[in-house]
């Protein structure tokens, strides 16, 4: 079925994106990014879709047709290990240009807890 005309809602205006836009920043846990490469552009996308996912998937974490716990902790294991390749990549990239790269502190906490039950 087409839609037509008068079933169609009306695309926003520029001026209305922009009010969206800068409410969506005034929101708790938003965060701005200005992405100066087509590479951060694609991940930036990929991070937007990955939270949205994150969000249904707690929200279905253990439910009946939904993800077994055992399940979501492979699955969490499998983007954390990601999550940190990443960031050794962006550590390897940083140091061959000499730019100073922060480590995010929760993976310095994470490596920290996990060096300490290796210890153990």
């Amino acid at each position: 079925m087409t839609d037509t005309p008068s079933t169609q809602s009306p695309k926003p205006s520029w001026q209305e994106i922009q009010e969206k836009k800068i409410n969506m920043v005034k929101e708790r846990g938003s965060r701005v990014l200005k992405i100066n490469s087509p590479l951060g552009s694609t991940l930036f996308n990929i991070l937007r879709q990955f939270d949205m996912a994150y969000a249904s998937f707690k929200g279905r974490l253990g439910e009946m047709d939904g993800i077994s716990h055992e399940e979501g902790e492979k699955l969490m294991t499998e983007g954390r290990e990601i999550v940190m390749a990443f960031s050794e990549f962006t550590d390897k990239l940083s140091k061959r240009i000499r730019f100073r790269y922060y480590k995010p502190r929760e993976i310095s906490e994470f490596i920290k807890t996990v060096d300490d039950s290796e210890a153990e």
